[in-house]
């Protein structure tokens, strides 16, 4: 977490363009048009970027939005911000300006997000060592290394790194995430595999995961530039995982393969699940009704495209789904009831009123209820990717979801349906 912002004075600008143009002359913005100003880094909070003195002829189209911003501070640290617009303008007065920037690259100069201009990314996440690591392994051995895209490869790396310090004998561990292209690759496409893999790991570890910090490699000068992390957006995760890195080990690259190959309509429902992961202080509706909706968009994106007749009604959905993981643990412990959960997702969805006929729970069954379907979108995705009845109940068994499980034989046997 950030204990204060951080703060860079220095110069700033627009790299060089064409902003107007007559036939007697040309009028360029650009590093001859730099501006003092302050740029405020606030972790998770918005960016900003404070320009002093810009000049009130100045075309409105050069300081109210560009994609990139080049800048360097007193130091001699150059920068790049990405996506700056305008946030405060007073129309009589420029003597100040202030804009927001999305993220921050330091270390040198990008013309624009696609700009293809590096041959790898490192990205670094608290927690990934919890998942993946060979504590016997070599110096930055390779325990993963997975083809994606044409030339581009993921592969997780083990490092071991030593102190400098000849008094500090501490050493340190970690696996990162190496991004590698062979025709290179741009921040755009960086961001994009990052997200990606960041989806993966929130599911394996079965919290939320965000990278720590993200580095690359520039392809001709090999210089290293780095984005400004100073989050702590990442779970720290339980000791049981939902996916086992060594008991899973030989499939972990096709997982990544399929996980990648179908992320475009994965990613809202895998990005719904691990939102209903979150720890909230209260629990509503709304909680329900976001597990809800992902089984309704599983269903229709991956087993419903899949069948002669299309299954429209949304407990057949349901019971399909039931039917296709009978032989999961915890499924049999959850005892969905398809009409049960359909109602519900009716009557929070439309608002029904209270008394229109239905099956509808609320309270403490609404929450159970969520949980259950939580474990019943769990074995969907695992299912997505490749993993059979047996390995879906050996990472069910081994993660948290065991321990939920247990808590509904507990609530069948204070409704006098068990033991």
């Amino acid at each position: 977490m950030m204990s204060a912002p951080r703060v860079f004075h220095g110069e700033w600008w627009v790299p060089a363009k064409v902003v107007q143009k007559n036939e007697s002359y040309t009028t360029y913005m650009g590093p001859g048009k730099k501006f003092t100003g302050t740029l405020t880094y606030n972790g998770n909070s918005e960016s900003i970027l404070e320009l002093y003195h810009i000049p009130s002829d100045l075309p409105s189209t050069i300081y109210h939005e560009n994609e990139v911003m080049w800048g360097q501070d007193a130091n001699g640290t150059i920068y790049t911000l990405f996506c700056v617009k305008i946030k405060e303008q007073n129309q009589w007065d420029f003597t100040n300006t202030l804009f927001s920037v999305d993220f921050i690259l330091i270390g040198g100069h990008v013309s624009n997000l696609t700009e293809i201009c590096f041959d790898s990314c490192y990205v670094q996440y608290p927690y990934l060592r919890d998942w993946a690591f060979y504590c016997n392994a070599p110096h930055n051995h390779i325990l993963v290394d997975v083809p994606m895209d044409d030339s581009v490869k993921w592969l997780l790396r083990n490092r071991v790194e030593k102190q400098e310090s000849q008094y500090d004998l501490t050493i340190s561990r970690k696996t990162e995430l190496v991004i590698e292209s062979l025709k290179g690759l741009s921040i755009d496409e960086s961001l994009k595999y990052i997200r990606e893999f960041s989806q993966f790991l929130s599911v394996a570890l079965y919290c939320e995961q965000e990278p720590s910090a993200v580095y690359f490699v520039e392809k001709k000068t090999k210089r290293i530039l780095a984005f400004l992390f100073e989050q702590d957006a990442s779970v720290n995760p339980k000791k049981t995982k939902l996916i086992g890195f060594d008991e899973l080990y030989d499939k972990i690259p096709s997982m990544l393969q399929t996980w990648h190959k179908n992320f475009e309509s994965l990613s809202p429902i895998s990005g719904y699940l691990i939102t209903s992961l979150k720890k909230n202080r209260y629990f509503g509706a709304p909680d329900f009704l976001i597990v809800a909706q992902a089984l309704d968009g599983y269903f229709k994106r991956f087993v419903g495209k899949n069948i002669n007749e299309r299954i429209k009604r949304y407990e057949k959905q349901i019971e399909k789904l039931l039917d296709q993981f009978k032989n999961i643990d915890v499924i049999k412990k959850c005892r969905i009831d398809p009409v049960v959960l359909k109602d519900s997702r009716h009557k929070y969805s439309h608002l029904f009123p209270d008394d229109e006929p239905s099956q509808a729970v609320a309270g403490e069954d609404l929450y159970w209820l969520t949980e259950k379907s939580k474990i019943l979108l769990t074995c969907c995705i695992l299912d997505m990717l490749g993993l059979s009845t047996e390995e879906i109940n050996l990472c069910c068994n081994n993660s948290p979801i065991s321990k939920i499980a247990e808590g509904f034989e507990t609530e069948d046997w204070l409704m006098g349906e068990g033991g």
